[in-house]
């Protein structure tokens, strides 16, 4: 016969295993723009992660600069960046 101890821990132990099931993860993260606080001098861009097939592990992917830093103001580069943002989340769908 079991004792509680023993039921407990094993409960325990299911749920955590059911937790990481890798099915119930998303295959990608959201796309998200980083505009370096508003600071011109630095690069602006989009970056996302995929889940890698083999690993089962979230990646990073590269950047997504397109011509967003080619403009003078904050609010145009946002503006590119959100467009980039819009179309990557689509084709990620």
């Amino acid at each position: 016969m079991q004792t509680i101890y023993e039921l407990v821990t094993l409960e325990v132990q299911n749920e955590h295993v059911l937790e990481h099931d890798l099915p119930n993860k998303t295959l990608f993260s959201v796309p998200k723009i980083y505009d370096a606080n508003g600071n011109l001098n630095k690069r602006c861009y989009v970056y996302y992660t995929y889940r890698n097939p083999e690993s089962g592990t979230l990646q990073r992917m590269k950047n997504v600069y397109g011509g967003a830093n080619r403009c003078n103001t904050k609010e145009d580069r946002l503006i590119i960046l959100s467009v980039y943002r819009v179309k990557l989340l689509s084709l990620l769908n």
